[in-house]
Parts: C-alpha cells; structure tokens; sequence
C-alpha cells in the first residue's frame, strides 16, 4: 500500500487526509467534510505503516 497526500483514511466516524508520508510513519489532519471520497480503514493502514501522528493546528 502506498498512500498519496489527501487520501483519506477513515477510523470510525473520524476521517483524516493524509498530509505527507516519511518512512513507515503517516501524518495527518482531521478533516469533516468529505464528499464521498473513497477511503482506507484505519486498520488496513496499520498494516503498512508503523505510526499515524495526528497533526493539531
């Protein structure tokens, strides 16, 4: 799996689009307002990718 910027990656209710990759390491930003943009399962990610660091405004 090779995850590209602004894909999103949904966790329950919580989506996230991804804002760059380095390494096995994900960076996001919450996002609410996605029109129908397919998505990959938090799970599926993890399974690839070490971490998932959530960036804050």
């Amino acid at each position: 799996m090779e995850l590209n910027k602004e894909e999103i990656i949904k966790d329950g209710e919580n989506l996230f689009s991804v804002f760059c990759v380095l390494g096995s390491v994900v960076y996001v930003k919450r996002v609410f307002d996605v029109n129908s943009s397919p998505s990959y399962k938090l799970e599926e990610v993890l399974k690839h990718y070490r971490k998932i660091e959530i960036m804050e405004k």
